[in-house]
């Protein structure tokens, strides 16, 4: 931003002297370098989003939508995409096989929204070296920085190695979003069933209020990917 409070310094003695023509001329040349600036500022967050490398350049515009499933799938996305622009509390829940588009998704989302990529297993591993002597963060700090995140997905949840940690991360995760009314996007390859039996009736209590579940089935996504190269 200092290169445009450069650049409008350099025109602020002669303002007076401008014709209007000049003066829309520089009001669009200062509109552009504001949109410069904060497509950079905002590809420089998504880049420390903790987004995948191989999701780094994918986006809701390149998601293959190809049956009814993926179809509604996008479209809650974009939904929730503009949903969490405006402010709303909403919790988005992707579930299903492996392999069919629910991280290129939610990924997708944080390139939209800004916000933070993590999986359960490295939350769970984050808290769990938080109780060492040498941490540099306690597990509260670290709860409540997730707490506040202004969006915050959380993937591949059931698929560590110590369930009860990661249910009981899960619940001071969702409970502490519920309270600071911040978005969450939750993936699991779980059914519906067994996802709200796996986080537990308290954390699926709050995420009643807010959630969007929904369950894509079909072929692997990456498999058909692979098909068209």
């Amino acid at each position: 931003m200092d290169e445009i409070k450069n650049y409008m310094s350099r025109f602020t003695s002669v303002f007076d002297n401008l014709t209007p023509e000049e003066m829309a001329a520089h009001d669009a040349e200062i509109a552009k370098r504001e949109a410069e600036q904060e497509k950079l500022e905002r590809a420089e967050r998504f880049k420390n989003s903790g987004v995948p490398e191989r999701y780094q350049l994918e986006s809701l515009d390149t998601y293959r939508a190809d049956t009814d499933e993926q179809k509604k799938a996008l479209n809650s996305a974009r939904g929730f995409a503009q949903a969490v622009k405006c402010g709303a509390f909403k919790s988005l829940v992707y579930l299903g096989n492996a392999g069919i588009g629910k991280t290129h998704l939610a990924c997708a989302i944080v390139r939209e929204c800004g916000g933070k990529y993590r999986t359960a297993p490295d939350i769970v591993e984050e808290l769990r070296r938080a109780k060492s002597f040498t941490a540099h963060e306690t597990e509260e700090e670290i709860v409540n920085y997730y707490g506040r995140v202004s969006l915050l997905v959380i993937d591949e949840i059931g698929r560590g190695i110590n369930a009860t940690d990661e249910k009981y991360t899960l619940y001071q995760v969702l409970n502490a979003r519920y309270n600071s009314r911040k978005p969450t996007v939750l993936i699991s390859n779980f059914n519906k069933a067994d996802f709200l039996q796996y986080v537990g009736v308290a954390a699926a209590d709050r995420l009643v209020e807010s959630a969007n579940i929904l369950e894509i089935n079909g072929t692997s996504y990456r498999q058909t990917l692979r098909g068209t190269k």
